[in-house]
């Protein structure tokens, strides 16, 4: 019963400015995470440590950098809070020791960085996405029409949906019927919306999905001032076309629509997204958010940059995220999973 309250009162929530984000959830960091004990990192007075990257983080960034900075007094811990986009070519231009990035990163932004190194950054996952706040990385959702009776999709079928390289196995889906709908349904075609690229929601929806599938011919994909702006865009249009499908934002529901629970595999439950789905990521369009590092292959990371992110991944770092209330923070077995690239 919580976990839908949760859910329907962020539906009911009408979408806020880009960039804020309400508190959504209290959780606390769960109690078998490893604590930060800072360790030797011999710096000169003065010296730097630069993070260039995502504004959305830049809460969560700012507490990780205060923390750095009471360990390491001497150290100068600086912060550049300017989008996702500015992280990569920073790491590009070697302004940045760490890139704070909101997303995982454009086909673009690691052509860049590979054609200059010869090798991709490292990834650290570092925080899991909100649930449906506006701005902050949110969990995405598929919405239909309020009316269609379909009871919920697994990853293959949307796959099926929106590729035609359907790579997760499943039969072709181009009408309702296809997905077991009867009656006036059977026959209806599912009218596809998307966001057109280069966009961080359209590259997560295509590579966690499509697993880098090629989109099927007829997709309608819109463009407004914004992601947000386009959503509505296709959710109001849908309203008029009864077999719409568009994947979105819970911050972009309006009344003639509704958000379908979502499994992975066939035979799995069904789940929606709320702070109990979405935390554990047992919701299939869950994200997370990232700090990227240059590291080349065979290398150690500089003492400084491992041990801000053995801070970033420990029971103090994110405790950080879970005060901000909004990203989550992640769980234990995750962060052993990151540390484990530290080594």
């Amino acid at each position: 019963m919580a976990a839908a309250a949760g859910s329907a009162a962020l539906i009911a929530t009408p979408a806020r400015a880009l960039k804020y984000a309400a508190t959504e959830h209290h959780l606390k960091v769960d109690p078998k995470m490893v604590s930060w004990t800072p360790g030797p990192v011999s710096v000169e007075p003065e010296e730097e440590l630069n993070l260039v990257g995502a504004d959305v983080m830049d809460e969560i960034t700012l507490g990780w950098c205060k923390l750095m900075r009471q360990a390491y007094p001497k150290l100068s811990v600086t912060m550049q809070a300017r989008a996702s986009g500015a992280g990569a070519p920073a790491l590009v231009d070697g302004s940045a020791h760490l890139a704070p990035v909101g997303r995982e990163l454009l086909p673009a932004e690691e052509k860049a960085f590979t054609d200059k190194f010869g090798y991709a950054p490292l990834a650290f996952k570092v925080a899991t996405g909100s649930v449906g706040s506006l701005g902050k990385t949110a969990s995405s959702v598929i919405l239909v029409d309020k009316n269609n009776p379909i009871q919920g999709l697994t990853l293959a079928q949307l796959d099926a949906i929106y590729s035609k390289t359907r790579k997760r196995g499943y039969r072709d889906v181009t009408k309702w019927g296809d997905l077991g709908l009867t009656g006036e349904w059977a026959d209806r075609p599912i009218h596809l919306y998307g966001l057109k690229h280069p966009n961080g929601i359209e590259w997560f929806f295509k590579q966690v999905v499509m697993q880098g599938g090629d989109y099927r011919d007829g997709i309608e994909f819109v463009k407004g001032k914004g992601f947000t702006h386009a959503f509505t865009v296709a959710a109001e249009d849908m309203a008029s076309k009864p077999g719409g499908l568009t994947y979105a934002l819970l911050a972009n529901v309006t009344p003639n629509v509704k958000v379908v629970p979502l499994a992975y595999k066939e035979g799995e439950p069904f789940v929606m997204p709320t702070v109990e789905t979405v935390y554990p990521h047992r919701y299939p369009l869950s994200r997370y958010i990232y700090i990227f590092v240059n590291r080349p292959p065979g290398q150690p990371l500089p003492p400084k940059v491992k041990e801000f992110l053995s801070l970033v991944l420990s029971k103090q770092g994110q405790d950080v995220v879970a005060k901000e209330g909004v990203y989550i923070p992640l769980t234990a077995e995750t962060v052993r999973e990151e540390r484990a690239k530290l080594a």
